[in-house]
């Protein structure tokens, strides 16, 4: 059986709990966060995407134009 990540959030998406979300606890705190918790975009530094459509961990996912990878 082998063990695949699947990222499910865009790289510039931040909040302020994502500063709190280290090690094997990441998954966890972020499920915490609720539908309340403000976004913000690191491209544009505010809460909007380079597309103009709002940030939020319900939209900024693979398939957006503005989406990015973690990887590098």
């Amino acid at each position: 059986m082998s063990t695949q990540l699947v990222q499910i959030r865009c790289a510039s998406l931040r909040s302020k709990s994502s500063y709190g979300a280290f090690g094997e606890f990441h998954d966890e705190l972020l499920d915490l966060a609720g539908a309340t918790t403000t976004y913000w975009c690191l491209k544009t530094m505010g809460k909007a995407g380079p597309d103009d459509h709002y940030v939020h961990s319900s939209v900024c996912q693979e398939g957006r134009s503005c989406w990015e990878s973690c990887e590098f």
